[in-house]
Order: C-alpha cells, then structure tokens, then sequence
C-alpha cells in the first residue's frame, strides 16, 4: 500500500477529480480535419524539396514532394505513466517533489518570502499558442493545453529505476536543488517512494549526479 510502506511507483492524484481542465471549445472547418465521438482525426500533407545533381554537366533538379500523414488524436485523456531511467537523480526527485507540491498547493517559506507551486517554464502548462486572427485583425491566442486533450503534470503515474537505494527524500536532500521549507513539507510522502534497481550503465550518468 502506498501510504504504508515503500514503493516504486508515485500514483496519480487520490482526487475523483483529475486536474486536467476541459479543452475550450474548439473546432476546425476543413476537409482534412473530421471529428467522432472518440478522436480528431486529422490529414496532413508535409511539403518538401529534394535537390539532385547531374555530375556532367551540374545541371541542379528540383523535386517538389509531398508526404501524406494522417493524426488520430484521442478526446478522453487515458491514464498516463512516466518511468524515468535515474528517478533518483537531481531530476528525477525534483521533478517528483514539483509535482507533489503542485498537487497539494503547498507553500513555503524563503528569504524573500512565501512562494507558490506552479509551473511556470513549461511550454505546454505555461504559455499560449496563436490560432490566427479574427474579423477584425486581431491575434487570437488559447492557452497551449487547450488546442488538444493534454495530460496534466499532476495526473501522472511517475516511476522508475535508479542504481542507488536511496528513496526519493534522501535524493532530494542529496540533490540540493529545492528550499529546505519545501523540501521539509514533501518529505513524508517522496520517502515512500524508492525506485527500482538498475544496472550501472556510466552513459546514463551525468557529470553532476
């Protein structure tokens, strides 16, 4: 049981309310895009050029291509999982406190006051995406997780393996990435978390772990 002993997976939030938020409304009139109850299914043609070289006289021949692609996008977001080879790494026990505190909105204290979990500097959670411009020639943006169903970062099924037996408190601490008010309020629940065995691989590990 996770709350009672070791184990080698995070679960997703204990909430029946996933955090991911509904997609804006949004709807594309095209022939290549067609909507079911299910998925977005989308054509796409990718356009490119190849060039070829006659070796007698240098004579260049330009080849227009086109490559076909079709997208089949799900509308319900599945359960997600995310096993990270070095899960206790600097990265790997960062990334599972982030998530941790931004699941339980905790907060903490540093010398230039109390901070906020968010995430700020993640492309998909934290920036917007222009679709086009409106009757009046004015740019219209959507937040980037609303132009497609996207899996929430506080949704995922985190796990993996690690060449250390340290749980994930001891590689936080060890890691010395976070603020010691946050690191203190995740504990508890990163020390359930130890991951898998691993091999000992030397490419895998960075200079600084």
């Amino acid at each position: 049981n996770f709350h009672t002993s070791v184990a080698s997976i995070m679960p997703p939030n204990t909430s029946q309310t996933p955090f991911s938020e509904p997609v804006q409304p949004l709807k594309v009139t095209s022939p290549n895009v067609k909507y079911t109850d299910t998925h977005i299914i989308a054509d796409f043609v990718y356009q490119n050029t190849t060039v070829s070289k006659n070796n007698i006289d240098g004579t260049l021949e330009i080849i227009p291509t086109d490559t076909k692609y079709q997208f089949k996008t799900e509308l319900n977001v599945p359960k997600v999982g995310l096993m990270m080879v070095g899960w206790g790494g600097n990265n790997g026990s960062t990334l599972t406190a982030s998530i941790i505190a931004n699941r339980r909105n905790i907060t903490w204290r540093t010398k230039d006051g109390v901070k906020s979990p968010n995430y700020f500097g993640s492309v998909v959670q934290a920036s917007t995406l222009k679709l086009g411009v409106d009757a009046n020639g004015n740019d219209y943006y959507i937040p980037f997780n609303h132009i497609l169903p996207m899996v929430h970062p506080n949704d995922l099924v985190l796990g993996g393996w690690d060449i250390s037996s340290f749980n994930l408190a001891q590689a936080m601490e060890r890691a010395q990435v976070l603020d010691y008010d946050l690191q203190r309020q995740v504990s508890p629940e990163l020390e359930l978390l130890k991951p898998l065995p691993s091999i000992y691989y030397p490419d895998f590990i960075a200079a600084n772990q």
